[in-house]
C-alpha cells in the first residue's frame, strides 16, 4: 500500500487527479470507476479544470459506477445523477461510454451478471477510485463474504456514510460491484479526508481481512494509493 499523508484535503484532490491523469495518459483506453459523496468533488473540480484547459484526455476512457441505489433512473438521488452533474462530462467521459446498472430490470441478480460481463468485455478495471464509509464500507459492500463479485445489496435501516438521507427518502436495495470485483482491479486510488475517516483509515492499515471492515480486503492491493489529510491520518 502506497499512503501519502497530505497537508489538507485540498491536496489530496490535486494528488488524486495526478494519479488520474498519470493513468489516462499511460492507457488511454483507461476503464474506470468513480466514487460518489462529498469526498470526490474537490478531486473532480480538478480534473475538470484540468480537461478545460487540454491537459486531461479521457475522451477514449470508459467508467463503469461503482454502485446504484434501486430507483427510478431519473430520480435526483441516484449515483448515475450525481455523476452526471459531477464528472463524467464536465471531465471528459462521453455518457454513452458511462455504464450503470440497470435498476429497472425485473431480474436484478441477472443484471448483476450482466454487468460483470460488460466490465469483463470492456478488459476490465484498470483504475478503480473510492471514498471510504465511515464504518469502513467501500462501494456498498456492507459486512458480507469478500467473494462476491457485483451483487444486489440490502440496505440497512441506517447507513453511516456521507450518502445517507432520511428514512421516509431511503431506498431499499442498491446494486454494487463486490469486493472480488474491486480487487481485480489494476490501480485502485482511496481517498480519505476528515476525522470521521480516521477509524476506517486506521483499520485498513493495521487489520487484515476483517469482515467487520470491508476496506480491509483491499489492503494488500499491489495497486493501492491511500491519500489522506491529516485528520484522516490522525489515528496512524
Amino acid at each position: 500500500m502506497n499512503t501519502r499523508m497530505l497537508e489538507d484535503a485540498q491536496a489530496v484532490a490535486e494528488a488524486g487527479a495526478d494519479l488520474i491523469a498519470r493513468e489516462a495518459a499511460a492507457h488511454p483506453n483507461l476503464v474506470l470507476a468513480l466514487p460518489t459523496g462529498r469526498t470526490p468533488l474537490p478531486m473532480f473540480d480538478q480534473l475538470a479544470a484540468r480537461h478545460a484547459r487540454g491537459e486531461l484526455q479521457l475522451g477514449h476512457a470508459t467508467s463503469f459506477n461503482l454502485d446504484e441505489l434501486v430507483l427510478p433512473p431519473d430520480d435526483p438521488r441516484t449515483f448515475r445523477s450525481f455523476l452526471r452533474k459531477h464528472a463524467w462530462s464536465r471531465i471528459g467521459i462521453a455518457e454513452e461510454r458511462c455504464h450503470v446498472p440497470d435498476t429497472t430490470a425485473t431480474d436484478l441478480v441477472g443484471e448483476c451478471q450482466r454487468y460483470e460481463r460488460r466490465l469483463a468485455q470492456a478488459g476490465g478495471l484498470g483504475l478503480c477510485v473510492l471514498g471510504l464509509g465511515v464504518d469502513g464500507h467501500v462501494a456498498y459492500n456492507l459486512p458480507r463474504p469478500a467473494s462476491l463479485e457485483t451483487h444486489v445489496v440490502a440496505l440497512p435501516d441506517v447507513v453511516a456514510d456521507e450518502n445517507a438521507v432520511p428514512a421516509s427518502e431511503r431506498p431499499l436495495l442498491a446494486i454494487t460491484m463486490g469486493l472480488a470485483t474491486l480487487r481485480r482491479a489494476r490501480t485502485i486510488l482511496i481517498l480519505a479526508t476528515g476525522p470521521s475517516k480516521a477509524t476506517p483509515v486506521e483499520m485498513l492499515a493495521t487489520r487484515f481481512e476483517d469482515p467487520d471492515w470491508p476496506c480491509t480486503f483491499l489492503g494488500r492491493h499491489p495497486g493501492l494509493t491511500l491519500l489522506l489529510d491529516p485528520e484522516a491520518a490522525s489515528r496512524l
